[in-house]
Parts: C-alpha cells; structure tokens; sequence
C-alpha cells in the first residue's frame, strides 16, 4: 500500500501517521495529507469548474470576488472538519482524486438536462425524467451504502454500531430544520405554548366554578370558548422551505466513505 505521506523522526506535534491509522479511528489530521486533500477537492476543481461551465454556458450562479472569498472560506471550514472527522489522513487515495472529477462533470452534465432543472421543493411536479434520474440515483447510493456497511462489519466491534448510528447526527439537524421550518410558518410553538397555558387556566377555572350556581355565570363568561381557536401573533416575516442541495448530501456522505478496504480489489 503506498501512502501520500509518512510520519518519520520526531513528531513533537503528534501529527497522524497515515500508515498507521486506524480505519475505524473517529480523527485524524496530517498537514501534508490536508494540502493534497484540499488541492485535489477544492483549490483545483473549483476555478476548473468555473472555467468549463462558462465556456459551454452552463447554468452556474453569478458571483462577485466577494463571494467567491466567502465561498472559499466556507469550503475550507467545511474540507478541515471533513478531513479531520472523515478520517481522510487514512482514506485519501489516488482513487479517491480520480473517481471524484469524472462524477463532477457528469454530475454538471446531468444537470444541465431540461428534465432535470428542477429542485426538492418542487418534487410534485417533477418530469418523468427527473423521476428516472432520482430513483437510479438513490439505488446507486443504497447500493454503495450497503457496501459500505458490510466494510464496516469487518472492522472489530463495535465499530458498525457507531458507523450507522452516526447518520442520526444529520437526521438531528434535519429534523432541527423541519422544526424552524414548522415554527417561522406556522407559528407552531407559541400556538403549542399558548393552547397549554390555556388549558391549564381553563382546569383552574372548572374547579372555581363548582361553588359557582348557573345563574352567576355573567355575560362576558358567556362569551369565552375555550375551545375556540387560538390566534398567536406571528412575529415572522416571511415562509421557509426546505432546499436540501445536492452537495450538502454527498458532503454528509463523504464522511462514510473511510475504507481502504475498499481499494484491494482493484
């Protein structure tokens, strides 16, 4: 097995070996293993991209230097924390860099078909075609995601346990999202909140009112329901929705794919 980098000598920063690391490790950092990481992943493909799709016009968002700066940031914040809890000081491989720009560009050119210039929120009235492209897109990812857990039960126990327990960290922030989605559009908490306070004023009120004789009950008491329903006042201005990109996906997915294993049968 040939490594991008060794640890040799003294090692006072107690930086990751990667011949020595551990395919089940939960972290890892090597600086030299980071810089390939990065340069293959985003230094290089990024401007590359740019450059192929505005010289076929594909569909990209326009951006100033400004955003592209914070673009930059934003993929380094996200490269380090990927690289670190991905376990890439082990998993970086040649295979990796060349399987991962033909899935670029095809991705680019799957895109730009008409069918497919569609998004989540609009899943109602997606085309046959982008049904086509999503349900052999997500046979594809079941299919190495069952190749991945079987890797995984071969690594000493309980190592699969944490493996597929760790989707619940991204099931926790979508969940999380649904939430703030629910409460900014429908008010949801406050109106949860308010309906419980209510009912607590109105079981107290019950037990007043058993001493109370029918014909002490005044007009304005008349007047109340309490199962009328309540209006809260929506402090929020706008709706949300949810747009799940397609990046955010296989970034979640990056973090599985962490075998070596992987790369003995070819």
């Amino acid at each position: 097995m040939v490594y991008t980098a060794s640890v040799s000598g003294p090692n006072p920063l107690e930086f990751s070996d990667p011949a020595s690391v551990s395919e089940s490790a939960l972290a890892s950092f090597h600086p030299l293993v980071f810089l390939y990481f990065m340069l293959s992943f985003y230094i290089v493909p990024y401007p590359l991209y740019q450059f192929v799709a505005k010289k076929y016009n594909w569909e990209t968002n326009p951006k100033t230097m400004a955003r592209h700066w914070s673009d930059t940031m934003l993929g380094f914040s996200y490269g380090v924390i990927l690289f670190i809890f991905g376990n890439y000081t082990r998993a970086f491989s040649w295979i990796t860099v060349v399987a991962f720009y033909p899935c670029l560009f095809g991705y680019a050119l799957i895109a730009e078909l008409p069918y497919t210039k569609t998004s989540l929120p609009n899943i109602k009235s997606w085309p046959k075609g982008m049904w086509v492209v999503f349900l052999i897109a997500l046979g594809l990812i079941l299919a190495f995601a069952g190749v991945h857990i079987y890797f995984a039960t071969q690594l000493t126990m309980p190592f699969v346990v944490y493996y597929v327990c760790g989707l619940l960290i991204p099931g926790f922030f979508l969940t999380v999202a649904v939430l703030i989605i629910k409460e900014v559009n429908n008010n949801w908490i406050r109106t949860k909140y308010h309906t419980w306070r209510q009912s607590r004023a109105t079981k107290s009120d019950s037990t007043i009112d058993e001493s109370v004789t029918p014909n002490t009950v005044t007009k304005s008491e008349e007047q109340q329901d309490p199962s009328s329903p309540i209006t809260i006042h929506n402090p929020y201005p706008g709706t949300l929705s949810l747009h799940i990109h397609h990046w955010q996906i296989f970034y979640v997915l990056a973090y599985f794919t962490r075998y070596k294993i992987f790369f003995f049968f070819f």
